[in-house]
């Protein structure tokens, strides 16, 4: 349904790095990523698009104190409260986000079936999984889902879903913190005030408008075209499982190499003797361990023009730190080496590789296709087929066992995995985790593409490159192979 819009505020294109409060009428531009998302796939449901963050509270929670510090935390950050609506494109209405006002409301609260004890959990998780998975409505929103899981009196877990269109993972974070602060301070706890927000989501949206415009654009996107010149923004992996199950139904499976505290501990070790990251090294191996794959294909320069795909957290300026909203972006990490290249090598190579990618973050991805490759504008938004085979790495190691949340009194509060099911989009994908028992490296790996056997073979494959190449740096990839 089209409807009438809103006066749009439009941005004043200013040079300045700096996120301002801006002034602002009904409705606001909509970043260039949400407006990717709205042209192409606003009716297109994936459960990608559902973030869903659980919490579990032990203890003797107070709901109705929850429900009013959710309220808090909705007036709080105003992207928690935007809406899109539909807009007449051939009319050449832009794509704009509305700021609903805030209203006070009730946090539904799911009680556990009529199971066994020991099942309870895993029956709410599973019930909250299911609510979390419904699709959003972007034009009347409300585009942020608080519900409330009950497994008996003093065991409670809280779902928090949001669409990805006004979420990021680095939001993820704030947005717990913030809740709980809020919990705590209205229960009467000792805990720091909040700090004042110096920018909205909007002001964020109209910044980004106004500074991505004249020789500010052509510098970000000139280095992108140099960078991807030869490839697509979304690159192919360029690997194959010839014994992958025929006929299988597109699914997501997953497969685990734990590394070890001792290779953990070299890895660390190497990445501080070499001035990078963990991640780095890793990402290094990674590249290692596709390139020993494609060169029985292709010829060793072909096989070492490798790029993966990942995404940057796009936070560059101290006032959006502790904002939410959707600021990240994807970008693709494209090394060029050959097999006589060192492992040592490599991984300065790798080093270069994320350095130049966030030095050029700030255009967002969907401004590189929209401009490099029309043809890929908006395929991740739309069904999953049309998405590229490509490989995804966190570049983040994520952290398993992180510093315990905040716990208001009376409770102790964890977060819990709400068990929603993933779109197989792309084809591969690594995570990183830092565990007590050392680093580990996961595989989600489209199981219609590519079989089990494959995939411990692959992961195996890095493993290798990762103990070879960090005890014997300075061996050719060819000798390390």
């Amino acid at each position: 349904m089209t409807t009438t819009v809103p006066r749009v505020t439009r941005p004043i294109p200013s040079p300045s790095t700096e996120v301002r409060p801006a002034a602002r009428g009904e409705a606001v531009p909509a970043t260039h990523t949400q407006t990717e998302r709205l042209v192409r796939g606003r009716h297109v449901h994936q459960v990608n698009n559902n973030i869903a963050l659980g919490l579990r509270f032990d203890g003797r929670l107070d709901v109705p104190l929850l429900e009013r510090s959710l309220h808090l935390l909705a007036e709080r950050h105003e992207t928690l409260r935007t809406v899109f609506p539909e807009v007449d494109e051939e009319a050449g209405e832009e794509q704009v986000m509305l700021l609903l006002p805030a209203r006070q409301r009730d946090l539904p609260v799911i009680e556990a079936p009529d199971v066994p004890e020991e099942d309870r959990l895993s029956a709410v998780l599973a019930l909250l999984a299911e609510h979390s998975n419904q699709p959003f409505d972007l034009a009347a929103g409300p585009l942020f889902r608080p519900v409330l899981g009950r497994v008996h009196e003093e065991l409670h877990v809280l779902s928090l879903t949001t669409d990805h269109i006004v979420f990021d993972a680095w939001s993820a974070r704030i947005m717990i913190n913030d809740l709980l602060n809020l919990y705590a301070a209205a229960l009467g706890d000792d805990v720091p005030a909040l700090p004042e927000l110096p920018v909205q989501f909007p002001d964020f949206a109209l910044w980004q408008h106004g500074h991505l415009t004249g020789t500010q654009l052509d510098r970000q996107l000139g280095y992108w075209r140099k960078q991807l010149d030869g490839i697509t923004p979304i690159p192919a992996s360029g690997l194959t499982d010839p014994d992958a199950p025929a006929g299988a139904d597109p699914g997501v499976s997953r497969t685990t190499e734990t590394l070890g505290s001792e290779l953990g501990t070299a890895i660390e070790e190497f990445a501080r003797q070499e001035r990078t990251t963990e991640a780095v090294v890793v990402s290094a191996a990674l590249k290692a361990a596709m390139w020993d794959l494609r060169r029985h294909g292709l010829d060793d320069t072909e096989a070492g023009d490798v790029a993966t795909f990942g995404s940057l957290a796009n936070r560059t300026r101290p006032e959006i730190e502790h904002m939410v909203g959707y600021v990240a972006t994807p970008a693709t990490f494209r090394t060029r080496f050959t097999a006589r290249t060192s492992f040592r090598h490599l991984v300065h190579l790798e080093s270069q590789t994320l350095f130049n990618a966030m030095r050029h973050q700030r255009i967002p991805f969907s401004l590189i296709t929209r401009e490099l490759a029309p043809e890929q504008y908006g395929v991740r938004f739309e069904e999953a087929g049309k998405v590229p085979v490509y490989l995804n790495f966190d570049m983040d190691m994520v952290e398993d066992e992180r510093e315990p949340l905040l716990s208001p009194t009376g409770l102790e509060v964890r977060p819990v995995g709400i068990p929603m099911p993933e779109v197989p989009r792309g084809g591969l994908r690594i995570i990183g985790y830092r565990r007590r028992e050392g680093t580990a490296l996961e595989l989600r790996y489209r199981h219609d593409l590519y079989g089990r056997d494959w995939a411990t073979r692959f992961l195996r494959s890095v493993r290798t490159f990762l103990e070879r190449g960090v005890a014997e740096a300075d061996l050719t990839l060819e000798e390390l192979a």
